[in-house]
């Protein structure tokens, strides 16, 4: 990955984790079936991961490139904005279900999810300039924002029958089959992207001397990042049809893991090769 464009990754990610976290909280929390403790503990841990994204954005000074991967300075203010809504909607939406608010805890939290979409949107727009057309960008940022979410909530949920025997196994089996689904959609984008030529290859001042398909890193993404957490994430749900939830908690912090590195690893080949995987 080149150097310039690690501190753009870190954003993408914890904008990723944050919405996505939001999304999949939110969800879980209208469906039921989940404790006021974890969807409080979960608001908090948004708020966290909003305040660390906001940080990270106020540190880039954003021009109309990363690197030679030209990009759209323009909708950058707006995300921000975007993204403080997501953060300060997480923490209203923390202190509500502290308090027993529940439902204007809940309309925070919707609020909050519109304003993600917002953001995704938005980065979506900044990125795609050198891709082979906006749907590229915001199918793979929106799959990979679903995955992150859904991930880092299941491994949370997961501790809560650690200490509440008692608890339903269907919301687990629930937000494993949520990953799975934003994984299949991952594969999708990533054969698509792999498929369609790109509108301008970036030029890095270092470029990497092999191409795509002789590149180790897009066999780490796909292998790491895709083929390795689907079958967690199958096992995971398997596990918890026999209420083996110790099990399925540890297959998904190991699903965490890796789709955290295969987040990494395909940010790193859209910044050389304008393909999101």
């Amino acid at each position: 990955m080149n150097v310039e464009a690690l501190p753009y990754t870190l954003l993408i990610i914890l904008t990723e984790l944050t919405i996505g976290s939001l999304w999949v909280t939110l969800a879980s929390d209208l469906r039921g079936g989940v404790t006021r403790g974890f969807v409080l503990t979960m608001a908090l841990c948004i708020a966290i991961a909003g305040i660390l994204a906001l940080w990270t954005a106020s540190s880039l000074a954003i021009g109309p490139e990363v690197d030679g991967y030209p990009i759209d300075p323009d909708p950058f203010p707006r995300f921000r904005t975007a993204l403080l809504v997501v953060t300060i909607t997480a923490a209203i939406y923390m202190f509500a279900v502290f308090m027993g608010w529940d439902p204007l805890g809940r309309i925070a939290g919707i609020v909050g999810s519109v304003a993600g979409l917002a953001a995704v949107v938005l980065l979506s727009i900044m990125f795609a300039p050198p891709t082979w057309g906006y749907p590229a960008i915001f199918l793979g940022l929106f799959a990979g924002t679903l995955a992150l979410g859904a991930v880092s909530v299941a491994m949370t949920w997961g501790h809560w029958y650690l200490t509440e025997g008692a608890l339903p196994a269907w919301p687990l089996r629930d937000l494993c089959l949520i990953l799975l689904g934003a994984h299949a959609l991952q594969v999708l984008v990533l054969a698509v992207n792999l498929i369609v030529p790109v509108r301008e290859v970036p030029l890095p001042a270092n470029p990497v001397e092999v191409g795509l398909f002789q590149n180790p890193v897009l066999y780490l993404r796909i292998g790491v990042g895709l083929v390795f957490p689907i079958i967690l994430a199958y096992l995971a749900y398997r596990t918890t049809r026999i209420r083996a939830m110790q099990s399925a908690t540890g297959l998904l912090y190991i699903a965490m893991g890796a789709v955290f590195v295969g987040e990494v690893l395909a940010k790193g080949l859209m910044f050389l090769t304008a393909r999101p995987t």
